[in-house]
């Protein structure tokens, strides 16, 4: 849908970060599915009619050309992500590259994806960027995609992917011994078209504001995320931190089979 950034003009920089997050894919213990080839592109909007651009991407989700597709896909409203005017998300979630590249060979000819398109700038939303982000690390289940409404959102940039990859496991694997950590948690790598120059895309779902706000409170004095920030703080640093809402999800049974 719209044009995805694929190889940008740091293509071999990418490229290579590509290959090495390849590399990497899951060899975690907590690794689930779409650790091992899932994709997710995000298409960021700005809306100055929520109800209407709700409106319009439910009537695509619901087009015979996006069903025949195959994938899940989520609306999502930023209720915090600092100066960035950016209202809303459209994540499309792909269960490889094979499936991606016919969401792109569909997109070129779809009268429901200009649809799509033309209302949206007629309503007053408008697509700020897009990204592509690869699946790293995920632990998740089919009674998470179900329940999970509310988001935290760390964008991370660091100079050392394979270390903050290995320090991010050994704290993942020291939060699960004690139980704080949340029920879903993943980690992307952000392939093309970053939006505030992460390298990792890492979230933490919850069942609403209220848990999360408990539960991160909880992790956030733990002497484990304190140690993980020790050790990555020289090569790494948050350069965002965003919280969502989960509108609406499409084909979510789809999303961990």
């Amino acid at each position: 849908i719209s044009k995805i950034y694929f190889l940008g003009e740091k293509k071999m920089k990418i490229f290579k970060l590509f290959l090495l997050s390849l590399t990497l894919i899951g060899t975690s213990a907590f690794a689930q599915q779409f650790a091992s080839s899932g994709m997710q592109v995000s298409f960021n909007i700005t809306s100055i009619n929520p109800a209407a651009t709700f409106a319009n991407v439910n009537k695509y989700m619901n087009s015979g050309d996006f069903k025949k597709l195959g994938i899940s896909a989520g609306l999502y409203a930023f209720n915090a992500n600092g100066d960035d005017p950016t209202t809303h998300v459209i994540d499309f979630y792909y269960t490889d590259i094979d499936s991606y590249q016919k969401a792109i060979e569909v997109a070129a000819t779809s009268a429901a994806v200009l649809e799509l398109q033309t209302t949206g700038l007629k309503n007053g939303t408008v697509n700020t960027s897009e990204t592509v982000y690869m699946n790293v690390r995920e632990k998740i289940t089919p009674q998470d995609v179900e329940k999970n409404k509310a988001f935290y959102i760390w964008r991370v940039h660091t100079s050392d992917l394979p270390r903050y990859m290995a320090a991010w496991d050994k704290m993942v694997s020291e939060i699960e011994e004690l139980g704080i950590g949340s029920d879903s948690y993943g980690m992307k790598v952000a392939f093309a078209g970053a939006v505030k120059g992460e390298t990792l895309f890492v979230w933490a779902g919850y069942e609403d504001h209220k848990q999360m706000m408990e539960q991160l409170a909880v992790f956030n004095a733990s002497e484990t995320l304190a140690n993980f920030n020790r050790a990555t703080q020289s090569f790494s640093e948050v350069v965002s931190n965003e919280i969502s809402s989960q509108l609406s999800l499409w084909n979510g049974e789809l999303y961990t089979q």
